[in-house]
């Protein structure tokens, strides 16, 4: 009995451990503005840090303002599963050495499935092909599920 409790135990402190956020936050400027070595470390390698914060959390970690964004639906045409936040490389001298750079995008996911109808009115309303402060403040309150980085 007393193995099965410490089994249990070990388990789940073991789970616990991994879903920690281990690895220290990391600034622009200390990837001498290589934009994919940022986004890579702070939103693929440390991506379990931002679960259950607010996209006004990743987006201040971000630190680049990004230039668009779109909705990732769901199979269900009225609800979506989160945002795609297109970021622009805003080093000018990696951007002229590196021509063959693939666009940059942060994928937000939230825990479950949201109305598509307020989002829609907002794309309507304001283009969602340029960022703009009401997009941020449509968002900045949303939970976040999952932030993934995909390069």
């Amino acid at each position: 009995m007393k193995r099965i409790i410490l089994f249990i135990v070990f388990i789940v402190i073991t789970v616990a451990a991994k879903t920690q956020c281990n690895h220290p936050y990391k600034s622009f400027d200390q990837f001498r503005n290589d934009t994919t070595a940022f986004l890579r470390y702070n939103f693929k390698t440390r991506a379990d840090c931002y679960k259950g914060k607010t996209v006004a959390y990743v987006l201040k970690d971000l630190q680049l303002k990004p230039k668009s964004f779109m909705t990732l639906s769901s199979i269900k045409t009225d609800r979506y599963e989160g945002i795609c936040v297109y970021i622009d490389n805003t080093n000018s001298s990696e951007r002229i050495s590196n021509s063959k750079k693939r666009n940059q995008y942060i994928y937000i996911y939230w825990p479950n499935l949201m109305s598509f109808t307020e989002a829609l009115n907002l794309k309507r309303t304001y283009d969602s092909d340029v960022w703009v402060p009401k997009h941020y403040d449509f968002f900045k309150n949303n939970i976040v599920g999952e932030v993934a980085y995909y390069d």
